[in-house]
């Protein structure tokens, strides 16, 4: 088996990557009617689905603002700087954020769910929104192969370029080594 090189991660902003979404979804559900939507599986769109999570949501859907965005970002630096991992490429968006992290001994979905705590925290301290910051869950890629590793880097920061952003706007970002 290959050697893992990292991780990409995605997490979206409450709201806005509902169960049945078009796009495909991760969620892992159980519904009377449909049955259990397995976990780890992509499933196609389901406008029922859709419609059902989006009557469950607590709150308004969350679109993070500039404040929002540099409290995240902020975080996952800090996050950073107390690991033994690194990251390479981030893209902290309004909607949804995109990290590439090298490779950890530690529990990857361990890792997310405490850098979703962090930047939660570091929101709510931060700015005004005191609601729910991202969606249940979150996406992650295991990366074996440096040609992937690379396009993963391109396809980040092209998502800082068409911001208006650097490439590399974040100074807890390292360069990398593949």
């Amino acid at each position: 088996m290959s050697r893992t090189i990292g991780y990409h991660l995605v997490f979206s902003a409450y709201g806005l990557w509902l169960p049945g979404d078009e796009r495909g979804h991760w969620s892992t559900a159980w519904d009377e009617q449909i049955g259990l939507v397995q976990p780890h599986t992509l499933h196609s769109g389901d406008p029922v689905r859709k419609r059902m999570a989006a009557e469950r949501m607590n709150q308004a859907v969350v679109v993070f603002s500039p404040q929002m965005m540099d409290a995240s970002a902020d975080a996952i630096g800090r996050c950073a700087a107390d690991s033994d991992w690194s990251i390479v490429a981030a893209s902290v968006e309004s909607t949804h954020t995109h990290l590439l992290l090298t490779f950890t001994i530690r529990d990857i979905n361990n890792t997310a769910k405490w850098l979703k705590d962090q930047t939660t925290k570091a929101i709510h301290h931060n700015t005004p929104h005191a609601g729910s910051i991202w969606c249940k869950g979150r996406w992650r890629g295991f990366i074996f192969d440096p040609i992937i590793w690379r396009n993963t880097v391109n396809y980040i920061e092209q998502h800082n370029v068409r911001r208006g952003e650097d490439p590399r706007p974040y100074s807890f970002l390292v360069k990398s080594e593949i």
